[in-house]
């Protein structure tokens, strides 16, 4: 979904015509990574050793306040990034995420090309790092056969998060409460599910088909303990039927999260390829845990990652050590080391892996 500069004026133009101001936000950053993987036999002659990465991303976000209570803004993420060995999970090389925003005092309406409610309210293992636990980008630099994405070529054969990823950038239109007691409750309606971004591939009978997703969020202050809860229900239409919860808990500067997923099929459901188990994510489960600590500019953190499909052997551990510090506002330094174990059906090497991949990397933001 492309908004050239002109139809982005002529629909920004009208709202100057009322009370009101208008405020406009820019931000980027280049993050640039190397990383050296370090394979087990057999699969040390299947994989590259040495990996780089670059990214550009932008955000952008044009806001009409009409008053304290009340605003529309058209809110806009692109992302350039280099990766060729698995295109990474934001609509591969190139990327954007396009959508509107309504804000009112009776909750908020976003339409486009928003995360779903449930993925947007997730909490599970932190993150000390941008080379997170979840939707893990670890995959640019150490492979796993079971999350290929190349061109149009998809398969999932496990799940890649905890977090209800499975409709990635669809179209789809989301609600969210206002917070009560802490508590805010979400719903999305999504009219067809395929995305570059998500699980769906292209080859899937169901890959029009609509959806629609539940969320909730919790956020406490008890004790001097910062609690954070989420929890996720998803009804794809002749897909699966899924579902999460997550924890958070903070305290002087330590986060200690967890959170589960789980998807499965029913008889109403389109039945699994037995032939090629490209989807065989649409019945299993997955579920991380982790613990970071967080003292001035430096924050380290461990995380696991558990992922495993119900009716085949496919199975992913990984482990992940990571490591940032914020030299300045504009620039941050990270260090993270991982190890990833992934089964696939049998034991053919080109459907397994096992490695450690150690990578640096630097951050520059405006």
């Amino acid at each position: 979904m492309k908004i050239s500069p002109i139809v982005l004026a002529l629909g920004i133009a009208p709202l100057t015509a009322f009370a009101g101001v208008l405020e406009a936000d820019l931000d980027a950053s280049l993050d640039n990574y190397y990383g050296y993987s370090d394979y087990a036999k057999p699969y040390n002659k299947i994989y590259k050793n040495n990996n780089l990465n670059s990214s550009l991303n932008l955000f952008s976000r044009v806001s009409y306040v009409y008053n304290e209570d009340y605003s529309t803004s058209l809110i806009g993420y692109f992302m350039i990034d280099s990766a060729k060995e698995v295109e990474n999970y934001n609509q591969g090389i190139w990327g954007e995420e396009v959508y509107a925003l309504t804000e009112t005092p009776y909750g908020d309406i976003t339409i486009g090309q928003d995360a779903n409610v449930a993925y947007n309210f997730a909490v599970g293992a932190p993150n000390a790092n941008k080379i997170h636990i979840n939707n893990t980008e670890l995959v640019n630099f150490i492979n796993n056969p079971n999350w290929y994405k190349k061109g149009h070529r998809v398969a999932y054969k496990t799940l890649n998060s905890t977090y209800i990823n499975t409709d990635g950038a669809s179209l789809k239109a989301n609600y969210v409460t206002p917070s009560f007691a802490g508590i805010k409750l979400g719903a999305t309606y999504i009219p067809e599910t395929y995305s570059q971004s998500g699980l769906v591939s292209k080859k899937a009978e169901y890959k029009d088909n609509s959806a629609y997703v539940l969320g909730a969020y919790g956020a406490w202050d008890i004790f001097d303990y910062e609690l954070e809860t989420s929890l996720g229900f998803a009804d794809y239409h002749k897909n699966d039927k899924e579902y999460s919860a997550g924890i958070s808990i903070y305290r002087k500067g330590w986060t200690v999260g967890a959170s589960y997923r789980k998807t499965e099929v029913n008889g109403h459901d389109y039945a699994l390829n037995k032939e090629n188990l490209y989807d065989s994510y649409r019945e299993g489960r997955a579920y991380n845990l982790g613990i970071s600590y967080a003292f001035g500019p430096l924050t380290t953190g461990v995380a696991y990652f558990d992922s495993k499909a119900k009716n085949s052997n496919n199975h992913d551990e990984i482990i992940s050590f990571s490591n940032s510090w914020q030299y300045n506002k504009h620039i941050t330094f990270s260090l993270t080391a991982a190890h990833l174990l992934s089964r696939g059906e049998d034991n053919d090497v080109n459907k397994n892996n096992k490695g450690y991949a150690f990578i640096v990397g630097m951050e520059l933001s405006l």
